[in-house]
């Protein structure tokens, strides 16, 4: 394994470690189940992100990507870091999928004033930074994790319908980056 190799690997493997870690210290802070995506309706969605999380982890076991520049996991780690932050950001907000009356307070400032969704842009651009060093098997990862949270995003907004303020952040500020 090269060392930019090495490096993007140790980037997606810390990655899902702190997304777990910060996942289950906000499941114990708040008290409530915060892992509903799997719920119905989600089914394909969980298989398509778990899928994505294994192989971010476990890629350097069955291939290697083709770019031995540094640039792709220094890139890899600011979108992982991003993504991590934003989680943080929501705090007592923050849900593994959606389900009706299990959503939390609506974010709407810091990373979230920018994007409805920038844990989902900041993951999506973490895997695709991640092929050029992980090869064919990263790209099967980033299409699933693209796929995924493109789905899983239109479930979320329809959840969202009924919490109080969201048809004017919805209008306010755009689904991923960009015009609304």
């Amino acid at each position: 394994m090269s060392q930019a190799e090495f490096y993007g690997w140790a980037v997606g493997a810390a990655y899902v470690a702190a997304f777990f870690i910060l996942t289950g210290l906000a499941m114990l802070r708040s008290g409530t189940p915060i892992w509903i995506l799997g719920k119905p309706g989600q089914t394909l969605r969980a298989l398509g992100f778990r899928l994505g999380f294994v192989i971010l982890v476990l890629w350097p076991l069955i291939g290697s990507g083709w770019s031995q520049s540094l640039i792709w996991p220094s890139l890899a780690a600011i979108a992982a870091l991003f993504a991590l932050g934003s989680q943080l950001y929501m705090g007592r907000s923050w849900r593994v999928g959606t389900a009706a009356g299990a959503v939390g307070s609506l974010v709407t400032t810091g990373p979230f004033a920018w994007s409805r969704n920038p844990v989902f842009v900041a993951q999506v651009l973490l895997f695709w930074l991640s092929v050029p060093f992980g090869g064919w098997l990263m790209l099967a990862a980033a299409v699933m994790a693209t796929v995924s949270a493109i789905a899983q995003v239109r479930l979320e907004e329809v959840v969202m319908q009924d919490v109080d303020g969201w048809p004017a952040y919805a209008r306010r500020v755009p689904r991923w980056l960009g015009p609304v």
